[in-house]
């Protein structure tokens, strides 16, 4: 017998092992979250059971089935399970409940964000406590009626306003339906006359008003200098969500909307969207979750996922920590070039910078964890997908491939390939885009016309699949729902760091790793070749998709995808491990199921596959015995 041979049923051996103790968790999962699917009652979930659930999961979200086969997979079960217990609580078991057969849909848990809100709507909507104080009353400016205010956002805590300007802009005739708003806007410019852009004429022309005011940093803001320091020594207190600049930055959106609206002469309701970069893509997203009047949000550089890295995993943070110290030292060692500038900005918003880490002293894990918790699932547009959804929201999410902020596009594209996205290539804080970017995108203006308007529609969020052959990786992307892009562009990189880290945004993509896709019309899909380049673990991809709506140049992208280049096809060992593997675990594929590939009622046949089973485990635990006495002697084991 070979030593490859035994190593196989080694891997059969933990495998085996591995998928009963899965397969076992799951099912005590469910029942803890979904008690409903145990239609009989007797506490323990079947394979049938857990099988409608399934089907029924794969109806609400296509999306968690990662790779497209149409099966969940044990790590897909676990991934949703994860999911859907950070934002429910269990409930208990009711005997008496019996769903109706192959139809109950898969169970609505409440979301942390609309429970356990960090906002109090009654605050938001109360006009009585905006305190307006008119520094400009309404006068034609143009084609428009303008007003200027001050308002206040809240009394963020006792004894502490915070007061901050409004203008208003309408058409010189009649109502403005519903509004763009955003916060973008210099204290200065905004205290002057508006004169609209071309595209805010536009939006005016058609009824639609505009709403100015002021998010920035508080060291931008007459008069707040100095607020951010009062506003940590109140948040260290106890943790409080309110007390964050996250918090107020939302809220002035929220209280401008409430200005605007109070302004019943010149404004009546219809749709709100918000747009900006950065704090300014941000307030929009997390008013959008908050505040039922905001109907669409146009987010550059801002972030849209809960992911491990933004709730400070351990696992990860230790992989983190690694590559920001083998960084900083590569640096000092004068093996990167790095100017002291940039160094300096690195250390300071990198995950796992030293400030994330001091905010976190003197404080428990469970603390910080609650604390982190009630806050990201509250701010996050993919922990609120559902609701956001069944409200008819627009989203639009422009990350960057190289942001501080928004770092966590490879989770986002794994977890929640649904999100509208576009990354700019090499893009983000303090980062100059990569040279074949487009240069004619207008997404943000595509975005706002067409949910004001309608008309031409929008790209829908496409899907993409790989496949690894020797020394090249074959991509494939489809949109299979709404109207087609007119090209495609790809762009790559390989042995990437971790999410967020400091050598993450600082090694960018290099300028010859890209390449325009083929349309193939066989197949409805645009295709390209990436090159692999010789001892790379793995490669990182996206692309990039060109469209016209309503005269105005929009682009969205495949989700951010990751491949494993460890077992690629090129490695003999490799190849041999994993055909021997799939030989050896095909009739487990099939345990269970019947000729149609559906879950097995027959207990006698199941009670079959059970003893052989177990004969196979002690068989493959005898061959790892075995094993484990010449493992020594493999070449790459010295």
């Amino acid at each position: 017998m070979s030593k490859m041979f035994l190593i196989c049923l080694t891997l059969v051996s933990i495998s085996t092992f591995s998928s009963l103790h899965a397969d076992d968790a799951i099912k005590i999962k469910i029942l803890e979250l979904f008690p409903q699917v145990d239609t009989n009652g007797d506490g323990v979930i079947s394979d049938a059971e857990e099988a409608v659930l399934w089907r029924q999961a794969l109806k609400r979200r296509p999306q968690i089935d990662r790779d497209g086969d149409g099966v969940l997979s044990d790590s897909e079960k676990q991934s949703l399970l994860r999911m859907v217990a950070k934002r429910a609580k269990p409930q208990p078991a009711n005997p008496m409940f019996k769903p109706k057969p192959e139809a109950e849909d898969l169970a609505k848990p409440s979301s942390i964000a609309s429970s356990g809100s960090i906002f109090n709507t009654k605050e938001i909507l109360d006009e009585t406590t905006l305190d307006t104080k008119v520094l400009q009353d309404w006068h034609s400016v143009g084609a428009t009626r303008q007003k200027l205010i001050e308002i206040n956002v809240a009394e963020w805590w006792p004894g502490q306003d915070y007061r901050i300007p409004v203008r208003l802009i309408v058409p010189l005739e009649g109502k403005a339906k519903g509004f763009s708003i955003t916060g973008a806007n210099a204290y200065e410019t905004l205290m002057q006359d508006t004169r609209p852009t071309d595209f805010q004429s536009k939006l005016l022309a058609g009824g639609v008003g505009i709403v100015k005011t002021h998010v920035k940093a508080f060291r931008q803001i007459p008069g707040k200098q100095g607020l951010e320091q009062k506003m940590k020594r109140v948040f260290m207190q106890d943790l409080n969500p309110r007390y964050t600049t996250l918090w107020i930055w939302s809220m002035t959106l929220m209280r401008a909307t409430t200005a605007a609206y109070a302004e019943s002469d010149h404004f009546e309701k219809g749709k709100v969207a918000g747009s900006g970069s950065s704090k300014n893509g941000i307030s929009p997203a997390v008013a959008l979750i908050h505040d039922e009047r905001f109907t669409a949000t146009c987010s550059n550089i801002a972030f849209a996922y809960y992911s491990p890295t933004r709730r400070a995993d351990k696992e990860v943070m230790a992989k983190v920590d690694a590559a920001n110290k083998a960084f900083f030292e590569s640096v000092k060692a004068g093996d990167n070039d790095l100017d002291q500038e940039r160094a300096k900005i690195y250390q300071r918003v990198m995950v796992g910078s030293k400030s994330s880490k001091d905010m976190r002293a003197g404080r428990s894990v469970d603390e910080m964890q609650t604390f982190a918790d009630r806050l990201w699932s509250s701010l996050c547009v993919a922990e609120n997908w559902d609701r956001l959804m069944e409200r008819g929201v627009d989203i639009l999410f422009q990350p960057g491939t190289h942001d501080y902020v928004a770092y966590d596009i490879l989770w986002g594209g794994q977890n929640h390939p649904q999100v509208p996205v576009y990354y700019q290539p090499s893009g983000g804080h303090y980062h100059t885009p990569h040279a074949a970017a487009a240069k004619d995108e207008q997404n943000r203006d595509a975005f706002l016309w067409h949910h004001f308007f309608g008309g031409e529609p929008l790209l829908s969020p496409p899907t993409s699949s790989h496949q690894v052959d020797e020394d090249k990786l074959s991509v494939r992307v489809s949109f299979d729902e709404g109207p087609q892009p007119i090209n495609g562009r790809i762009w790559w990189m390989y042995d990437r760091a971790p999410a967020g880290s400091a050598p993450f945004l600082h090694e960018r993509i290099p300028e010859d790793q890209w390449a325009d896709m083929q349309w193939d019309a066989k197949t409805n899909a645009w295709t390209a070749i990436i090159p692999l380049k010789e001892g790379a673990s793995r490669v990182d991809f996206f692309t990039n998709h060109g469209h016209k709506s309503n005269g105005y140049q929009a682009y969205l992208s495949s989700p951010y995808s990751r491949v494993e280049l460890s077992l690629r096809s090129g490695n003999s060992e490799g190849k041999l491990l994993s055909v021997a593997l799939t030989f050896a675990l095909a009739p487990w594929v099939r345990f269970g199921r019947d000729q149609a590939g559906a879950p097995s009622n027959d207990t006698s046949n199941k009670k079959i596959n059970v003893v052989t089973m177990s004969r196979v485990v002690i068989f493959c635990g005898f061959s790892l015995a075995l094993a484990m006495g010449f493992m020594v002697d493999l070449p790459y084991a010295k």
